[in-house]
């Protein structure tokens, strides 16, 4: 189940997306979008189809991505399909939930000696660490 707070977002399943999308608070994806994705708490729902570079605090995918994530927190759902590289600190993968790629678990310590300060102006992460095999 989703909580979603004053600053949710909704992309439902009949929008496009092209481009990059910075959100705060949370975002939950129903359709399909095609880029860069910085923002804080992040939900695919079943109907996504999702490809790109994502970047966020947290992350739970319950329908397709396919390229690289880099979140605190990954879930993935029963159901979900994922093709692509995952860094994390912490990951949940659900029996039923389909990955293929690489997971590279990154400590808090290595992201805080690497990454800006986190604040109001400054990102988690910056969108230009990582390069997206295509």
């Amino acid at each position: 189940m989703n909580n979603f707070t004053n600053s949710s977002s909704v992309i439902s399943s009949d929008t496009v997306i092209k481009g990059k999308i910075d959100f705060k608070g949370e975002l939950l994806i129903e359709g399909k979008a095609s880029g860069d994705i910085l923002g804080d708490n992040l939900t695919l729902g079943p109907s996504a189809k999702v490809d790109g570079k994502i970047i966020v605090k947290a992350i739970t995918i319950q329908g397709n991505f396919t390229g690289f994530i880099r979140s605190d927190l990954v879930r993935l759902d029963a159901g979900s399909s994922v093709i692509g590289d995952i860094e994390h600190s912490e990951i949940s993968i659900e029996t039923g939930a389909n990955f293929n790629g690489k997971v590279i678990r990154i400590s808090k310590q290595e992201k805080k000696s690497g990454d800006n300060e986190i604040g109001e102006d400054n990102p988690v992460y910056s969108l230009a660490d990582k390069a997206v095999a295509k």
